[in-house]
């Protein structure tokens, strides 16, 4: 079974959108989560279906430190409340500490973060998640983190961000 039941994006990677994620994720500009997250909010307008409830995906505590926020837990935060959800902002874990995900490439990013999440049955199990990151590259740290909801006992994960890269487009081999 895929981690993932459907994944949804406000938005390509690209243009004001990036420059203003880059400011919420580097530039501790965190007052952009509010705005950011009425899209994303808009993005998962009708997600799957009930009981759900909101989980961000986790920063390792090391990284948490080092930038004092998740950024996912912010936009998260927005989306549970635009939708009238429970925001579970505990109920993912990163069980270690991973490298940073840009300039890897597809088989290094899965590589990266297997293995890297737990998540908490007691909240999980028998729900539907809507697992919130900001952006998604190549998918695989939302695959990572969705295969421990399920493992969890989450029903279905619907992957949500903010932004996601555009794919390279699929050639038929000749």
């Amino acid at each position: 079974m895929a981690p993932l039941t459907g994944l949804r994006s406000a938005a390509y990677f690209e243009g004001p959108l990036q420059r203003a994620m880059h400011r919420l994720k580097y530039k501790r500009d965190i007052i952009l989560a509010d705005t950011l997250g009425d899209l994303l909010a808009a993005a998962a307008s009708d997600l799957a279906r009930p009981p759900r409830i909101v989980v961000p995906v986790p920063l390792s505590a090391e990284r948490l430190r080092e930038r004092g926020y998740n950024q996912a837990a912010l936009l998260a935060r927005t989306l549970a409340e635009l939708a009238g959800l429970p925001l579970a902002a505990r109920a993912a874990v990163r069980t270690r500490h991973t490298a940073s995900q840009v300039g890897l490439s597809a088989t290094q990013r899965r590589s990266n973060v297997r293995n890297a999440f737990a998540a908490d049955r007691q909240r999980v199990a028998g729900r539907n998640v809507i697992l919130v990151d900001d952006v998604c590259t190549t998918g695989a740290t939302l695959a990572a983190c969705g295969t421990a909801l399920l493992a969890a006992g989450a029903e279905a994960v619907w992957g949500v961000t903010l932004a996601r890269a555009r794919m390279a487009p699929v050639t038929a081999a000749g």
